[in-house]
């Protein structure tokens, strides 16, 4: 069964309320890419130091995310050295933390960190990184997110080719596991990621940047 997410990229509190808001009437899971500005050059919310306060709350469990009651979070972290704040990110009450391979040499910390906490964890890799990478964690993690680009930080990038044999080679490799595709996502892309082996797909601009976002939400979720 194919899996539908949004993705939000927040830089504001008020706009990632915005946001939850819209996708939380049709959607009961929602990916949030947080990025550092090392890993990847741009800086979101709340690493460019707006609504921090809110942050240091929702860590402190004294506020909630923006309708908790109705949708779960996976937060995406695009940060380096994501073992060293996974924590603070499962103190927000998210469900799954998705840290990236080539931003640390530590990943078997983060998973055991998510593994101690409860919490689902995804290793999210580029199409130009090398599967091999992924041998000693695979196992170990719930899903494998591949990027759809190596363009990271952005909604509205276009689909590598190179990230549809990345699916292919890694459904070959891991037939039983997870495999999220994040980046270049819409219907006009599902056919070609779904029979490349994807049964996740993160979809950002496509659906919050239309007209009719349930829409497009609904069209992807169908498959046909």
């Amino acid at each position: 069964m194919i899996k539908v997410v949004p993705a939000i990229i927040p830089h504001t509190r008020e706009q990632l309320t915005e946001e939850i808001r819209l996708v939380a009437q049709f959607a009961e899971l929602v990916q949030i890419d947080i990025s550092d500005g090392i890993f990847v050059p741009t800086k979101t919310w709340p690493y460019n130091g707006r609504d921090s306060d809110f942050f240091e709350n929702l860590k402190a469990e004294e506020e909630g995310w923006p309708r908790w009651e109705d949708v779960e979070f996976e937060i995406h972290l695009m940060v380096k050295n994501p073992e060293d704040v996974v924590l603070d990110w499962i103190h927000t009450g998210a469900s799954a933390i998705i840290g990236h391979i080539e931003a640390t040499d530590d990943f078997q910390r983060m998973i055991d960190i998510c593994r101690e906490n409860n919490v689902s964890v995804g290793i999210a890799i580029k199409p130009s990184t090398d599967d091999s990478v992924l041998l000693s964690f695979v196992d170990q993690v719930d899903f494998i997110q591949v990027m759809g680009n190596d363009l990271l930080g952005k909604h509205n990038i276009p689909l590598d080719l190179k990230a549809v044999e990345k699916i292919k080679s890694l459904r070959k490799l891991y037939p039983e596991r997870i495999i999220a595709i994040d980046i270049g996502v819409t219907k006009e892309t599902e056919d070609i990621l779904i029979e490349a082996g994807a049964d996740k797909l993160i979809s950002g601009g496509a659906i919050l940047n239309s007209d009719n976002p349930k829409e497009v939400f609904d069209n992807l979720s169908r498959n046909d």
